[in-house]
C-alpha cells in the first residue's frame, strides 16, 4: 500500500491506528423501482456504492496526527478522494463525510487526552454501474 498507509485522504496519510475498518455495500434504485401489477418485484439500478466506517486513534509518539485527521474530515467540503482496502487491493472514490465522533477521555496539565475517532465515508457515486 502506497507509503505504508492503510488509508489517505486527499492523498495524505495519517499517523493513527486503524481500530476498526467496517465496509459497507449498498445497490440503489430508482424511483422506477417497485411492484408490478402480479407482484413481481421491478428493480432500475444506479448502481453499488461502496461505503467505510472507520474508526482511528492517536499514536503517543504523535499525538497532533489525530487532531489533524479530525480538522482534514470534519471541514465543510463537498467530498474527498479517499483510498481504502478493497479486497487484496486499494480502492479510490471520491466520498463525503456524514458524521464522525470522539470522546475527551482525560484532562492533564493542561492537555486534552482524547480517544478514538469514529468517521462515516459515503461515496459520491456508485463504483459498480449496471
Amino acid at each position: 500500500m502506497a507509503d505504508n498507509h492503510l488509508f489517505t485522504i486527499n492523498g495524505v496519510g495519517y499517523n493513527v491506528d486503524v481500530t476498526k475498518l467496517t465496509r459497507k455495500f449498498s445497490v440503489l434504485d430508482t424511483d422506477k423501482t417497485g411492484r408490478t401489477m402480479d407482484g413481481e418485484m421491478y428493480r432500475d439500478t444506479v448502481g453499488t456504492f461502496y461505503n467505510y466506517t472507520m474508526s482511528v486513534r492517536g499514536k503517543s509518539e504523535d499525538p497532533t496526527a489525530l487532531d489533524a485527521f479530525w480538522e482534514a474530515i470534519s471541514k465543510p467540503v463537498a467530498s474527498h478522494v479517499c483510498t481504502f482496502p478493497y479486497g487484496q487491493d486499494l480502492l479510490s472514490q471520491r466520498m463525503y463525510v456524514t458524521s464522525g465522533e470522539q470522546d475527551l477521555k482525560l484532562v492533564s496539565a493542561k492537555t486534552a487526552h482524547w480517544g478514538e475517532i469514529t468517521v462515516n465515508f459515503i461515496a459520491m457515486g456508485p463504483k459498480v454501474k449496471p
